[in-house]
């Protein structure tokens, strides 16, 4: 299994029986100025943590060209059928399966919106993909269910904002590392806007200090395997 970093929250989850985009926010990135998306990706399957721009991106435009489906909460889901895009809608809750393993939508504590209109409630994502388990935070506040999160799920891997303003800051990400206790956390959600302008290198030194996790800080179209 790989991880593919695209900048901000966009990962693409890479594996023999599908590859799964989470938030593609990359043509209108800073992160990906100057950048290309990579032409070999087969995108299958398009995972929504909630409707904001920065975060939906690209999801109609590579699920059409991929022929891929959108899986997002169903208000958001509709809102991308609309758009012509192939969707499935999942709510907060159970597992769904797919080919290439399963993912199920957690709890996360922000708002949703798309093109103005409402697109349900935000979501956290929990994958689980040749045998590993990852935790996509989504853009969320800390809270302490993130400790049921860990003991439940177990994820290897957690994937954190750092940026504050619309997220959990670096304090709060150290505190989101201590409940779930991930193996390996990816900082994400920073340095895109000035308002979220963070140093990750220096919650990579304290989250290594105060937990047993270590943090991978990952460049954009940088891979990282399991």
């Amino acid at each position: 299994m790989q991880i593919q970093y695209f900048g901000h929250s966009a990962f693409a989850f890479i594996s023999p029986k599908g590859s799964v985009l989470v938030d593609p926010y990359i043509s209108g990135s800073p992160h990906m100025k100057g950048k290309a998306f990579p032409k070999a990706l087969n995108v299958t399957h398009i995972i929504l943590t909630h409707g904001h721009g920065d975060h939906v991106g690209d999801a109609v435009q590579i699920a059409q060209k991929h022929n891929a489906v959108i899986v997002a909460i169903p208000e958001l889901a509709a809102l991308m059928k609309q758009k012509g895009a192939n969707t499935l809608a999942c709510a907060l809750g159970g597992a769904v399966k797919f080919p290439w393993g399963e993912m199920r939508f957690v709890q996360a504590i922000h708002s949703s919106a798309y093109e103005n209109k409402y697109a349900g409630v935000a979501a956290g994502v929990i994958l689980q993909m040749e045998g590993h388990t990852v935790y996509h935070a989504g853009d969320t506040a800390l809270f302490g269910d993130m400790a049921l999160i860990g003991r439940l799920y177990k994820p290897e891997i957690a994937l954190l904002p750092i940026g504050g303003h619309f997220t959990m800051d670096i304090t709060e990400a150290l505190e989101a590392a201590k409940m779930l206790q991930p193996r390996t956390v990816i900082p994400m959600h920073y340095n895109t806007f000035p308002v979220i302008q963070t140093d990750p290198a220096e919650y990579k030194e304290t989250a290594e200090r105060e937990t047993a996790s270590k943090v991978k800080i990952m460049q954009p179209l940088e891979i990282f395997e399991i």
